[in-house]
């Protein structure tokens, strides 16, 4: 049996599924599977998967009508058979010691899930992520407040509080948490789908332990999530809001993370209006304004603002905070449509906690 099985989701995905094959298949770990769960392609995907598999026994290839990738990624923990889990998206790539380090660090620490830093690797160049934890391994007390709760949200509203990623691919998880709790990742949520996963399986584990290489690589494209305009984001936000709270309500934990929900409901709003003024919202600007005015309008939001102490914070960060309370959509509008042509330009270097 593998030591490792780890679990690639693909759709329409042959123009860079030969670099993220080839990283995977150099591994260090030899003791490894490769399971590559075709998505429905309608590309040449299928074919570089299959041509694999004849050269590379480690490869198993499975294939679906196209489900999306959270649909994807649970028909790999299917028919995964290592010990351990991780994922890698068809588009990224992985340094050839990444398995072999983070299973060694897992056996050795005798924790549940081993989580290593990344690089994002935007067109014109590279940039670190590192968590900023000391320990390198955390029992479930500081799973629950150096992790869960920071990937949730940052500590305050203020600008450059950043969250840890909720991205599963910077994981190797031990496949039994998974497996006796009956984790999946959710079916119709195309957003934030990671998170959901991730956070359940940390609730669940009780040892964590952190490999402090930076091994996998993001790569960051035009066409990303991160940068595209989604007409239904308001929908999929309130859902992906409303499953966090119900896995924090079912496991007990709820009480501890009120403050960190609240912040990120207040995020969500931002996200929102930051997606409204993107370019390729066909929205009139009178319309896009309106509906910034809407989003400041949430009474939830109104409650939150108005026990959030600004001391400290700066003054772009109180001034949109400002905006949001007195329901100043041209001002919002104004500033985030700047803000997004000036990213636009200079890709913006993320940070961890």
């Amino acid at each position: 049996m593998p030591k490792v099985s780890v679990i690639v989701p693909i759709y329409n995905k042959e123009k860079y599924l030969v670099e993220s094959i080839e990283s995977l298949r150099e591994q260090t770990l030899s003791n490894i599977e490769l399971v590559l769960v075709n998505d429905g392609s309608t590309d040449g995907s299928l074919t570089i998967c299959e041509r694999y598999a004849e050269i590379d026994p480690r490869i198993q290839v499975v294939s679906q009508a196209n489900g999306g990738v959270s649909s994807a990624r649970n028909l790999g923990l299917d028919v995964a058979r290592g010990d351990y889990l991780g994922f890698v998206d068809p588009d990224d790539w992985v340094e050839s010691k990444m398995y072999e380090k983070m299973y060694d660090t897992v056996r050795r620490t005798q924790t549940d899930i081993c989580m290593c830093n990344y690089v994002m690797e935007f067109p014109d160049k590279s940039v670190p992520v590192q968590l900023k934890i000391d320990s390198e391994k955390l029992d479930k007390n500081g799973i629950l407040t150096e992790i869960v709760a920071n990937m949730l949200a940052g500590p305050s509203l203020n600008s450059g509080s950043q969250v840890i990623s909720g991205s599963v691919c910077r994981l190797l998880i031990r496949k039994d948490i998974v497996d006796k709790n009956r984790i999946r990742f959710p079916i119709g949520i195309p957003l934030a789908e990671d998170l959901l996963f991730t956070i359940q399986v940390l609730l669940r584990s009780d040892k964590l332990s952190i490999e402090e290489g930076q091994y996998y690589h993001y790569m960051i494209r035009s066409g990303s999530a991160v940068r595209t305009y989604r007409q239904e984001l308001q929908r999929i936000s309130w859902e992906v809001h409303d499953s966090l709270h119900h896995i924090l309500e079912k496991e007990d934990v709820l009480r501890y993370f009120e403050a960190r929900m609240d912040r990120r409901y207040v995020d969500m709003v931002i996200r929102l209006i930051v997606n409204e003024v993107h370019a390729d919202n066909t929205k009139s600007v009178t319309d896009k304004i309106r509906s910034i005015r809407e989003y400041c309008r949430d009474n939830k939001l109104k409650e939150i603002l108005s026990n959030v102490e600004t001391k400290g914070y700066t003054l772009r960060r109180k001034a949109v905070l400002t905006g949001l309370q007195r329901e100043w959509g041209i001002f919002l509008f104004v500033y985030y449509t700047l803000l997004s042509r000036l990213i636009s330009c200079f890709s913006h270097p993320w940070a961890e906690n």
